[in-house]
């Protein structure tokens, strides 16, 4: 929000000498993919497992009132993977596991949403800001973590079916470039904020016992910053 609140006057500037007449309804569709970046707490190490870059995809669309002002609709997923070399240094302050011969292997988090909510677009003909600030709900699942050191034969395990939803929050900036027609490219900026509560199982084995098992909640916050491109159609 931040970010946006910065480039709010450039994208005034911008829309102003575009040069162009203004659409009387700049309705849309579009698919995207590119990079997501973990943020804050979600980029954290915690005592188990943390996230890494990743990607995203999605397919949006957006109906309008006005000429500047409508709804908008974004459906997709974005995917970070574990950052295996961060659990490996954590992993040394735990005497299970500081001599270095731990073995880790994790999946990815995943994260799924629907969002909805209103879209403010300034603009002309071949060049368009969209501004949004969208809410809905958020699908995550934090992934299986498995470590091993073989030389003292104990494991640690977390089950893989942690799933978790929320209410979430999905904030962007968008960029439409005319390139033939209707079609154009789109370039996005976008946010996503949830705070999620998981239930998992852990299970240790020292190698010389019966497996513990312990159930645990976890909060987490899942914040990214979605960056990339799509193909756009606008009528």
């Amino acid at each position: 929000m931040r970010f946006i609140k910065k480039c709010f006057p450039i994208i005034l500037l911008l829309a102003s000498y575009s040069g162009f007449a203004q659409l009387s309804h700049p309705h849309f569709i579009s698919l995207n993919l590119g990079t997501s970046i973990p943020l804050s707490e979600y980029d954290q190490l915690d005592s188990s497992i943390t996230a890494d870059l990743g990607n995203y995809y999605s397919f949006e669309a957006g109906a309008y009132f006005s000429r500047v002002l409508g709804v908008a609709l974004n459906i997709g997923a974005f995917n970070n993977n574990s950052d295996k070399s961060s659990i490996e240094e954590n992993l040394k302050n735990d005497i299970r596991f500081s001599n270095g011969k731990a073995e880790v292997s994790s999946d990815a988090w995943s994260n799924g949403y629907i969002m909805l909510g209103p879209i403010l677009s300034l603009g002309g003909n071949k060049f368009i800001v969209d501004l949004k600030v969208l809410g809905g709900l958020m699908n995550s699942t934090r992934p299986l973590l498995n470590i091993e050191n073989k030389s003292l034969n104990n494991t640690y395990s977390r089950n893989s079916e942690s799933n978790a939803s929320t209410f979430g929050l999905n904030y962007g900036l968008h960029f439409r470039i005319k390139l033939y027609k209707k079609l154009g490219l789109r370039v996005n900026a976008e946010g996503f904020m949830a705070n999620q509560e998981f239930e998992t199982k852990v299970q240790e084995n020292n190698g010389t016992a019966e497996p513990t098992v312990r159930e645990e909640k976890v909060k987490q916050e899942i914040s990214a910053l979605n960056l990339g491109a799509g193909l756009i159609l606008t009528f």
